[in-house]
C-alpha cells in the first residue's frame, strides 16, 4: 500500500504567502507577555485558505504557516495523543518538518497514548513515531525536572482540555510552566478549543488552602478558558510570560460540534463529548460513597449505588431547583473491570440509579445538578451516601476547592443557596480573567 502523504507535505503548496508572514513573527500576534491588554480574536493570516466555520488549532496553524520563531529552537514537547492536527499528524512530527528541534517529549496522566487508567502512574518511555524519549509527568515527578530542560530553548505544550479544574491537564499546564519560568525558558502553547466553552462558567472558586494537583489554582470549577488563555493568566500570577498560537475560526460561545474536530477521547473515561459535558458536575460523584459510572461504557452519566432505588431518587429531585437542560431517567447497571477503569467501585454488584442526558448546553449548570442530585441521594440514605476521604481530607473538597460546600450539605441548606454564596468569587474571576482572553464571547 502506497503511504499517505504527511499532511504536512500535502499542504506546503498552501503555505507561501503565510509561511513568510509566520516567519516575520506575524503568525503570533496574539503571543502575549503576562499583564498584556484585552485581546479580540487574532486575525488568523491564512487568506483565502481559512474558509468560513473552519476551525484550526494552534497546531494546525503551524502546519499550514510554518513554526515562526520557533524554527531552530530547540524544545521540550508537552504532549499527548490529543496533540494532532486535524487530519491525525502529531505535533511531534509537525513540529519536526517544520523545523523545530524536538529533543523530547513529556507525557500528563494517562500517557503518551492515552490509555492509562486514571491515577496510575505513567513510566517513562519512547516515543515509536519519533524514536524521541518520553518523560513522564505524572509519576515521581509531576513537572519537568532541571535535568530535563537542561539544553532546551522552550517548552511547548499542545494538549486539549476540557475547560475543568479538576481535569489535571491544567495542572499539567501550571507546573510545566512554572518549571520554564525558573530555568528562564520559553513557554509555548498551541491552543485548542474548550469542549465546555469559553461563555460557560460555574463555581466554586477553589481557596489556597486546598490547592492540589486537582485544584491547580485560583479558578472556578467550570473555568471558561482555554489552554492557552490559561497560560496567560498563569504566567501573568507567576510574574512571567508565554506565546500562544491561537485558535483560527472559533468563537469561545461556539459549541465543539461546530467546530468540525474529530472527538479524540482525552483520557480513557470521557469517551465521548457528552461524557465531557456531564463530568464537569458529575465527576464530583467521585467524592461520595456512590459510582460514578466507571466500568461501564457511559462513566458519569450513570450515576447510583446498592441502596438506591431509582423512582424515589427521582421523586425526591421533584420540584427541586438546579436541573434545566437535562433529562434524568432511572437506570440499572453493574460496574464490571475495563482498561479504563480496572477497579471501579462496587465491582460486580447490582445498582440502581440515574442516567444524565444535556438536552440543552446553555441552560445546563453542571456544578448545580450535580450537587442537587448529591444533596436528594443524602436525603433518601443518609448512612450509606456519606463524604469519601482521601487522607486528612474530604476527596469532595478537593475536588470543589473549598469545604464551605461540603459542609452546607451537611448542615441541609439548599444547593442553590450554596453556589449563589460564590458568585461574589465568581464574578471577581471574570474580571480579572478578561485581559487574558484571546476569543470572543456573546
Amino acid at each position: 500500500m502506497t503511504p499517505r502523504p504527511s499532511p504536512v507535505r500535502r499542504l506546503a503548496a498552501l503555505r507561501g504567502a503565510s509561511r513568510r508572514l509566520a516567519a516575520a513573527g506575524l503568525l503570533l500576534a496574539a503571543a502575549a507577555c503576562a499583564g498584556g491588554g484585552e485581546s479580540d480574536s487574532p486575525e488568523p493570516g491564512l487568506g483565502d485558505d481559512l474558509r468560513p466555520g473552519v476551525v484550526l488549532p494552534g497546531l494546525d496553524r503551524i502546519a499550514r504557516e510554518g513554526a515562526g520563531r520557533l524554527t531552530g529552537k530547540r524544545v521540550g514537547l508537552i504532549t499527548n495523543h490529543t496533540g494532532r492536527t486535524r487530519e491525525g499528524e502529531s505535533a511531534a512530527r509537525v513540529l519536526l518538518d517544520a523545523g523545530v528541534e524536538v529533543r523530547v517529549l513529556f507525557a500528563p496522566e494517562h500517557g503518551p497514548a492515552g490509555s492509562t487508567a486514571a491515577g496510575e502512574a505513567v513510566s517513562d518511555a519512547t516515543d515509536p513515531g519519533t524514536g524521541l524519549p518520553v518523560a513522564s509527568l505524572y509519576g515521581s515527578a509531576r513537572a519537568p525536572r532541571p535535568d530535563d530542560l537542561a539544553g532546551l530553548d522552550a517548552l511547548v505544550f499542545d494538549i486539549q482540555d476540557i475547560g475543568v479544574r479538576f481535569y489535571t491537564y491544567i495542572s499539567t499546564l501550571r507546573l510545566s510552566l512554572e518549571a520554564a519560568l525558573a530555568a528562564d525558558l520559553e513557554y509555548w502553547v498551541l491552543d485548542r478549543p474548550n469542549p465546555n466553552r469559553g461563555d460557560r462558567v460555574e463555581g466554586p472558586m477553589l481557596d489556597l488552602e486546598f490547592r492540589s494537583f486537582v485544584g491547580t489554582d485560583r479558578l472556578p470549577l467550570l473555568h471558561g478558558m482555554t489552554v492557552g488563555e490559561l497560560a496567560r493568566l498563569f504566567a501573568a500570577r507567576a510574574g512571567g510570560s508565554v506565546e500562544v498560537v491561537p485558535v483560527a475560526g472559533w468563537s469561545a460561545d461556539g459549541d465543539w460540534t461546530g467546530t468540525g474536530l474529530p472527538w479524540r477521547p482525552p483520557s480513557p473515561n470521557i469517551p465521548r463529548l457528552h461524557t465531557a459535558l456531564v463530568y464537569a458536575g458529575f465527576g464530583l460523584f467521585e467524592g461520595v460513597s456512590l459510582s460514578e459510572g466507571r466500568g461501564t461504557e457511559s462513566p458519569f452519566e450513570l450515576v447510583g449505588g446498592p441502596a438506591m432505588d431509582s423512582g424515589l431518587w427521582l421523586a425526591a429531585l421533584d420540584g427541586r431547583r438546579g436541573l434545566p437542560g437535562i433529562e434524568i431517567t432511572p437506570a440499572r447497571f453493574s460496574p464490571r473491570s475495563l482498561p479504563a477503569a480496572p477497579r471501579p467501585r462496587f465491582l460486580g454488584k447490582p445498582l440502581e440509579g440515574l442516567a444524565i442526558e444535556v438536552t440543552d448546553l446553555d441552560a445546563f449548570r453542571p456544578v448545580r445538578a450535580a450537587l442537587t442530585v448529591i444533596a436528594a441521594a443524602r436525603s433518601l440514605r443518609p448512612e450509606e451516601v456519606v463524604f469519601r476521604r482521601s487522607g486528612d481530607r474530604y476527596w469532595l473538597d478537593l475536588l470543589l476547592g473549598t469545604d464551605r460546600i461540603r459542609r452546607g450539605l451537611e448542615r441541609g441548606v439548599e444547593v442553590a443557596a450554596l453556589l449563589d454564596r460564590e458568585q461574589p468569587g465568581v464574578r471577581r474571576f471574570l474580571e480579572e480573567r478578561r485581559p487574558y482572553l484571546l476569543y470572543p464571547r456573546g
